[in-house]
């Protein structure tokens, strides 16, 4: 049972494949998806292996590492498997935060909508009581009006056109998601004015049809030239979008007397940024600098969230 727990953001520096495997349709090879919404996600077991071996490539020693995410697959005999530990943390989803999406004016916007900012509440009232909730603004709404064409109060998003108002409500949402996201002005100053909350099935549209779908080819490095019937479409989440998950702790199974001792120590160990640097890897095609995503601890001190 965890004692510990802390809430991430996870920020897509690069285009992110985790995959769901393949599927017979226009993509081939699709990003994982929930079932009830089909709003994009990480599954907490792609997180939890992105960030061990991330864990793993640094100079923490083998045993925190195995105290912390577990044992290491020892060949899959029911004789190894006795002497194998579970780990001290959990992880859950990655779910959908904020998803960018091509804009007329302002060249792209940061969007959202209710349900998803009163999900991510619900998983902070759930998980950490005492954080700080964001604020909910109402649908077709704006933080600035940087995004708005003209003078008729409206924005185009992608080829859709909305009446849309800027709202006070949405401008502090924006102000301390940016807070949280972006340590410097000229970060801050992408997200502060192109925050649009949309309402909830245009958000569920948006996360399903505006996503990256890119055509990959197999060329035969004897003749040059692709491959026959090596073609195949492959759905990737597109720069700019912005998940959170949680981060739990329980005790360590074993007692090691130079290891992890608590809850909180196995907690501050993967909090650590030399073990769990700042920006990682995660997902397929990473030769290709796909997955690379950057986290961002929050703790109940900030202001922000």
């Amino acid at each position: 049972m965890f004692t510990k727990v802390a809430p991430m953001l996870l920020y897509s520096v690069s285009s992110v494949h985790a995959g769901s495997g393949s599927e017979v349709g226009v993509v081939d090879l699709p990003i994982q998806r929930e079932r009830h919404t089909g709003f994009p996600k990480i599954e907490s077991s792609s997180l939890k292996g992105a960030i061990r071996a991330t864990v793993e490539l640094g100079p923490s020693d083998r045993e925190k590492v195995e105290l912390a995410f577990g044992s290491a697959p020892a060949g899959g005999s029911d004789q190894s498997n006795q002497s194998s530990i579970a780990g001290a943390l959990t992880f859950s989803d990655a779910r959908i935060l904020l998803f960018p999406v091509k804009s007329l004016k302002g060249v792209f916007a940061y969007i959202t909508c209710p349900y998803v900012i009163s999900r991510f509440n619900n998983d902070l009232e759930t998980y950490c009581p005492g954080f700080p909730l964001l604020p909910i603004p109402e649908s077709n709404t704006v933080s600035s009006d940087l995004l708005v064409v003209g003078d008729k109060s409206q924005i185009v998003l992608e080829e859709y056109t909305y009446t849309v108002k800027v709202d006070q409500t949405t401008k502090e949402l924006a102000d301390r998601l940016c807070s949280a996201i972006f340590q410097t002005d000229t970060g801050k100053g992408r997200l502060a004015g192109r925050l649009v909350v949309v309402s909830d099935d245009e958000f569920a549209d948006f996360v399903q049809l505006s996503t990256e779908v890119n055509a990959r080819i197999r060329v035969d490095s004897k003749t040059g030239i692709v491959t026959s019937g090596a073609l195949w479409y492959e759905e990737n989440l597109p720069p700019e979008t912005v998940l959170y998950a949680f981060v739990f702790a329980g005790e360590p199974r074993v007692n090691e007397p130079e290891a992890l001792k608590s809850a909180e120590e196995v907690l501050g160990f993967v909090k650590d940024d030399e073990v769990f640097p700042p920006v990682f890897q995660l997902g397929g095609n990473n030769t290709l600098g796909r997955g690379m995503l950057r986290r961002i601890w929050l703790t109940k001190e900030d202001d922000h969230v």
